[in-house]
């Protein structure tokens, strides 16, 4: 694949003239082959267009659903606390969505400036999928509170990166 998304077929092609013979496929033989030919109608109708933009959007939008609730998963596993991965499972989704509609914005096609990824994907793609907190209760070995680990984290000053760290 290209960084646009595309395939690159002499790359494919050639990658696919080096595997192995028993790995490329084959035709069935006996009875099943003539089932297989007679389900396999030819579609000769072009295949569906899709745009590139949406594809990217799509994309974009299932990073931004689940890594909230993965980073609270690994924060736990890692050992931190409840309060830690609630932190990042917020902070995570809303900093995917920065990078996003940046990468959205650089291919040329920015959101609309009502919405943001988050937004889009809470709303147009299934929603923002909830970390799984009893269980990370559990592994924590913490009571869950999510009133109070909510009130805790809107409490908190923005997460903006301070004036004087740097990173990248």
């Amino acid at each position: 694949m290209t960084v646009d998304g595309l395939v690159n077929v002499e790359a494919s092609d050639d990658l696919l003239t080096k595997r192995p013979v028993a790995y490329r496929g084959g035709t069935a033989k006996g009875p099943v082959a003539a089932e297989v030919a007679r389900q396999a109608a030819p579609d000769l109708d072009p295949p569906p267009q899709t745009d590139p933009a949406e594809i990217a959007m799509a994309a974009l939008s299932a990073v931004v659903r689940e890594i909230g609730a993965r980073a609270a998963r690994r924060a736990v596993e890692f050992g931190a606390s409840l309060q830690a991965a609630y932190a990042l499972d917020t902070a995570v989704c809303v900093e995917a969505g920065a990078i996003g509609e940046r990468f959205l914005a650089s291919i040329g096609t920015p959101l609309a400036a009502s919405w943001s990824l988050v937004e889009v994907a809470d709303v147009h793609h299934g929603g923002i999928v909830p970390a799984d907190w009893p269980a990370l209760a559990k592994v924590a070995g913490e009571p869950l509170d999510l009133p109070a680990l909510e009130s805790w984290f809107y409490a908190l000053p923005s997460f903006d990166t301070p004036k004087d760290a740097t990173h990248g």
